[in-house]
C-alpha cells in the first residue's frame, strides 16, 4: 500500500450522538437539570436566576444532547459541537490513555495537575481499532514517537 493509500485508510471521520445511544437518560438528566433549576430559582427568589442554570446546566451536557463529530487526520485530533471545537495536533500530544469508551490525546504528562482538564477525548463509535490504529499511523508518520 502506498502513502497515499494509507493516509486515506487512517483518515477517519464519525459522529456520535449519545441522545439517540442511550435515550433512557434523557428522563433521568433532564429531570435533575429542572430539578437544579427549581432549586437555583427558588434560592435566589429568581425565575431569570433559575433560567440561566438550566441553561448552563444544558451546555454543561451539550454532548449528549446534541451529535458529536470527531475527526483523526495527518493534521491531529479534532472533536467538533455546537458551540465548542477542541483540536490538537499530532506534534502536541504527550500522552494517550485508552479507556473502554475512547482515547484521550493529552499535551501533558500523565502525572500533571492539569492532566484531566486538558486534550482531545475520542469517544469510540463500534470503531476502536480503527482508530487507535489511526492514532498509531499519524504519530509515528508526523511527530514520531509510538502511543504509550
Amino acid at each position: 500500500m502506498n502513502d497515499d493509500e494509507q493516509a486515506t485508510r487512517h483518515t477517519l471521520q464519525w459522529t456520535i450522538h449519545l441522545l439517540h445511544e442511550r435515550p433512557q437518560k434523557a428522563w433521568g438528566a433532564a429531570g435533575v437539570m429542572m430539578l437544579a433549576a427549581v432549586l437555583v430559582g427558588v434560592a435566589f427568589r429568581s425565575v431569570g436566576m433559575g433560567l440561566l442554570a438550566l441553561v448552563l446546566l444544558w451546555l454543561a451536557t451539550r454532548d449528549y444532547w446534541l451529535p458529536v463529530r470527531y475527526t483523526v487526520s495527518e493534521k491531529g485530533a479534532a472533536v467538533r459541537y455546537l458551540g465548542a471545537a477542541y483540536d490538537i495536533s499530532w506534534e502536541r500530544v504527550k500522552y494517550v490513555t485508552v479507556t473502554a469508551d475512547g482515547v484521550k490525546l493529552s499535551p501533558l504528562p500523565p502525572r500533571s495537575r492539569l492532566e484531566p482538564f486538558r486534550g482531545v477525548y475520542l469517544r469510540f463509535a463500534d470503531n476502536r481499532e480503527q482508530v487507535l490504529e489511526a492514532i498509531a499511523f499519524w504519530r509515528e508518520s508526523t511527530a514520531g514517537t509510538k502511543t504509550s
